[in-house]
């Protein structure tokens, strides 16, 4: 349980940080950049002590060819991920953006069932009706726009967009979701072979990151998001908060998929989430929802706890 409360917690931070970074003017993908450089410090630090000190080897750490694929799809999503949330929460806010993020799940229930011949939940159709409907009451045209002018934009065109964003941020979560649990599966067969749990999923982590890392710093360097923006103490400082808490989310997240069943993980992670979330939207920063979008967060809770019954 102290597993799951605390990917709830830490996966919580993430728009809120986005929501941050564009209130002090920070640019969010070179914290994007630093947060995997404290991600791959974090993970892969400790690895090296234990080589070094002569308690683990190589051999330990070693991951199965399929565990390594699925870690850099997942180091991909991972960038998209960061980057389509943060310019979603731009256009419509950190609750808004967190409740389609974790709507999403009907994603790996879907691929679950059509990839791995999971079985289906028994209310399948009438979950992504209200998921759909949720996700077209969610979008909100009037957010205001931090250090952007947006004055060429109808009300209508920024609902587009808003709508735009925020179906991306729902396929992208979603699909990532699915490919963590491939990863955690692929690393559990891998243990017939003698290996550590702990060690193969800290290898895990350690491959998914590093992957994100280098997936970063190339776009960062194709979308010139170096030049004319120099790196300040305070893109390190946010870049580093971030790092912190995706790595402990994601190793929270792993963890707890061992401990816990995925009927019972998800619903209570994902509701949780959009919890914490709206809550800190609304009274931290002063987010205005009106009665459409919080019919849309109702909704998509009521999916979630539908999905799982």
């Amino acid at each position: 349980m102290l597993f799951l409360l605390g990917a709830i917690l830490f996966s919580s931070l993430f728009s809120i940080i986005f929501k941050l970074c564009q209130k002090w003017g920070i640019s969010c993908p070179q914290v994007i950049f630093f947060n995997y450089v404290t991600a791959i410090l974090i993970s892969w630090v400790p690895v090296g002590i234990n080589l070094l000190n002569g308690s683990s080897t190589f051999t330990d750490y070693a991951l199965e060819g399929q565990s390594i694929t699925f870690a850099v799809i997942q180091g991909l999503l991972f960038v998209l991920g960061f980057s389509i949330m943060d310019r979603s929460v731009w256009r419509s806010g950190v609750a808004l953006t967190t409740v389609a993020a974790r709507a999403s799940l009907i994603l790996p229930v879907l691929l679950g069932w059509m990839v791995l011949s999971q079985p289906a939940p028994k209310w399948l159709p009438v979950g992504i009706v209200i998921i759909s409907m949720a996700l077209i009451l969610l979008p909100n045209e009037n957010q205001k726009h931090i250090g952007v002018k947006m004055s060429d934009k109808t009300d209508e065109q920024r609902r587009k967009l808003a709508i735009l964003d925020l179906a991306c941020v729902f396929l992208c979560y979603g699909v990532s979701d699915f490919f963590l649990k491939l990863s955690q599966d692929s690393v559990e067969r891998n243990l017939a072979a003698g290996s550590s749990s702990e060690t193969q999923l800290n290898a895990l982590m350690g491959f998914i990151f590093l992957s994100a890392g280098a997936l970063s710093l190339i776009s960062c360097i194709v979308r010139g998001n170096f030049k004319g923006r120099p790196v300040t103490i305070r893109t390190i400082a946010g870049g580093a908060v971030l790092g912190i808490g995706n790595t402990l989310c994601t190793s929270c997240c792993l963890r707890a998929l061992e401990r816990l069943s995925t009927d019972v993980f998800y619903p209570l992670y994902n509701i949780g989430i959009v919890i914490l979330a709206t809550v800190a939207g609304v009274i931290v920063f002063k987010e205005k929802i009106k009665w459409l979008q919080y019919a849309g967060i109702v909704l998509a809770i009521f999916a979630i706890f539908l999905f799982f019954k």
